[in-house]
Parts: structure tokens; C-alpha cells; sequence
């Protein structure tokens, strides 16, 4: 099944992650990407690889974050499941494909509850049942707007707040208001349970806007806008460690995307004021 990747953020996303699967050396290996994408594309990627070098400089740099950060999201989930979590919550998941992916996922019965608009939910269910038949059990795709819908609902889907969970929340709170961003940490600073573990990214406030000091950011801004999905918030690392805190988060760590990159790859190449990770322990 194919999808017009161009025209979705998520998709785009899911794009530069089935490019990488065809370069030489690889920070995660990832078959089950191309459910999701044409097989006419996935042979052109194969027999010709794009240069990564090549690309225009914000996707390059985009390119690169998206791989470091989903690798440190593999990392943060295997280490929690080890350490007792048995349940995963990712908010925005466009096409992630951790619960197959990530054997200890499975193997530990992990229940896993997948979030996003309903276009994309749709979308993937058809995906997979195309592949498999059927949803597989312990995954729970489920429609739900953050800027619009209630997070406490969850609990219609089998969600259990008393248990340690894994909340993951990537490329998701730069494309909404602060007020649903708010709406999201509170909700989950009430579920967080002790050894539950929260992962989100955010970027700068240089991205929302067209500036000189972010490679890229005027033309990125320009295709986000024709494509309806602009970015409405960033913030500071060091504003967002305040206003955590304030929220009643402890255990605060924020990894900027040259950090990651610098933990994965061994070097320093990523400009340091655009996005950020931030982890969270309760």
C-alpha cells in the first residue's frame, strides 16, 4: 500500500527511516517499514540508495535527528521494560513499528497503545491487516486528536494508569498549541507511577520562524505551510526544565540533538538550536 508521504509529516518521518535502511551502516535495522510503502518505491531505494550527502540541508540535518532519536527511544524502552514497565504509550505514533520491531516488546507482553489522528490510524490499520489479517494482540491503535480530544479516555481501550508505563511522545509537540501541550504534561505528571518513564522532543522557538541562524529552517518553513502542518510551538531547553519543574516533574534530563548524535554516531555535526529530547523519571 502506498502513501503519499510527501504530504504528511508522519509519513515523511517514516520516509527518511526507510531510506536508511538501505545505506551501508545502519543505527537500527527496520522490516516492517515497507508495509507501508509501495513496492515500486522500496525496489527504486534499493537498487539506488539516495546520497544522504546530497539531500537539502534541513531534511539531511532532519535525516540524521530522526535516526538518533528513535534509536535512543529503542534504548529508553528496552531499559524500562527490563526494569519493570509493562505498558507502552506512544502519543503521535504515525507509523512506528516498535511493537514488532522491538522483540522484548512481545516477549514480556508488553500491552501497546498507539495514538494519533484518525487519517493516520486508519490508514495503518488497513496496513496491517493487509499484511497480517488482523490487528495483533496487545496492540491497540486508537484516534485521538490532542488538540481536541480527552487523554482520560484511554481507559476505554484497556489503558491502565497504576501500572509503570512507558510514555513515549516524539515529533509530535512542535505542531501543537501550548495549550494542548499543557493539556498532555498534565495528564501524564497524574498517571506517571514510580518507575514509569517519559520520553518527548521539542524544538527551539528558531524554528517556528523564518531566521538566518537555522540551516534550512526558511525553506522547511515554507514546505510545512503548503502542506498544512506548520510548527505552532517551541521553547528553550532550559525554559522547558523550568516549566517541568514547576509542573512537578523530577529527574529531568534534556539531551540536545548533537548530544545524541555524539552518543551514536561519535561525532558533533548537528546544529545545537533545533531540537531536543527530553527524559523524564517518576
Amino acid at each position: 500500500m502506498s502513501i503519499a508521504w510527501e504530504n504528511s509529516t508522519n509519513k515523511g518521518t517514516s520516509m527518511l527511516k526507510l531510506i536508511h535502511q538501505f545505506q551501508s551502516e545502519l543505527l537500527f535495522k527496520d522490516n516492517y517499514l515497507n508495509w507501508f510503502f509501495a513496492p515500486s518505491l522500496i525496489d527504486s531505494l534499493q537498487k539506488k540508495p539516495p546520497n544522504i550527502d546530497e539531500l537539502e540541508v534541513f531534511q539531511r540535518i532532519a535525516y540524521w535527528y530522526i535516526l538518533v532519536r528513535e534509536k535512543y527511544g529503542d534504548e529508553v524502552i528496552e531499559a524500562s521494560i527490563k526494569a519493570g514497565c509493562k505498558q507502552l504509550l506512544l502519543l503521535g505514533s504515525g507509523y512506528d513499528t516498535r511493537f514488532f520491531r522491538l522483540a522484548s516488546i512481545q516477549n514480556n507482553s508488553v500491552k501497546t497503545f498507539e495514538i494519533d489522528l484518525p487519517e493516520t490510524i486508519n490508514d495503518k490499520k488497513k496496513c496491517l491487516i493487509a499484511k497480517l489479517k488482523i490487528i495483533p494482540h496487545g496492540l491497540s491503535l486508537i484516534s485521538l486528536d490532542l488538540n481536541k480530544d480527552n487523554l482520560n479516555s484511554l481507559v476505554d481501550y484497556g489503558f491502565e494508569s497504576e501500572i509503570p508505563t512507558i510514555y513515549i511522545w516524539q515529533g509530535v509537540s512542535y505542531y501543537l498549541t501550548q495549550e494542548s501541550i499543557d493539556k498532555v504534561l498534565d495528564y501524564i505528571k497524574k498517571q506517571m507511577t514510580p518507575n514509569s518513564v517519559f520520553v518527548f522532543d521539542c524544538c527551539s522557538p528558531l524554528m517556528t520562524f523564518k531566521n538566518d541562524r537555522v540551516p534550512g529552517i526558511n525553506s522547511n518553513i515554507e514546505r510545512l505551510a503548503e502542506i498544512g502542518e506548520p510548527y505552532r510551538f517551541g521553547m528553550y531547553s532550559d525554559e522547558m526544565e523550568l516549566w517541568l519543574r514547576e509542573k512537578g516533574f523530577q529527574n529531568i534530563q534534556i539531551l540536545q540533538q548533537n548530544d545524541l548524535e555524539e552518543r551514536f554516531l561519535e561525532r558533533r555535526t548537528l546544529p545545537d538550536n533545533m531540537w531536543y529530547v527530553v527524559t523524564i523519571k517518576a
